[in-house]
């Protein structure tokens, strides 16, 4: 039985494959040059290997990041698409989450959705 390709796999590759000319590295490789565009914090290289087989779905917010610097994206970029509307449950729970945040974090999350809906540019105070 053949599983369709993740999309975050066929998401990493087409950026790796763009960024060393359509000819892919090893693992190895790759995690040594995520450590250099990342003065030296990298991804394990068996993570790596999880990420391009789409056995690693779910990425730590610091794997976002260090992915991001190495291919020049914003780390939102490895967030996979959202498909149709969110549940009344996931509403709640989402609420539920921001209502344990303090005034600072609220302020900061709305600015990130100012930037995220057009309303105000990155660079703007």
């Amino acid at each position: 039985m053949h599983r369709e390709e993740s999309w975050l796999a066929t998401t990493v590759k087409r950026l790796l494959a763009d960024k060393y000319g359509g000819r892919i590295p090893g693992v190895r490789r790759i995690s040594a040059d995520i450590a250099e565009a990342n003065g030296g914090d990298t991804i394990s290289h068996g993570h790596v290997h999880n990420i391009l087989t789409g056995e690693a779905e779910n990425l730590t917010d610091r794997t976002r990041v260090l992915l991001a610097r190495f291919f020049g994206k914003q780390p939102a970029f490895f967030h996979p698409p959202e498909h149709g509307t969110p549940n009344a449950d996931s509403v709640h729970a989402l609420a539920a989450r921001l209502a344990t945040f303090d005034q600072a974090q609220l302020d900061a999350i709305r600015t990130a959705l100012d930037i995220a809906s057009g309303q105000r540019r990155p660079d703007e105070d």
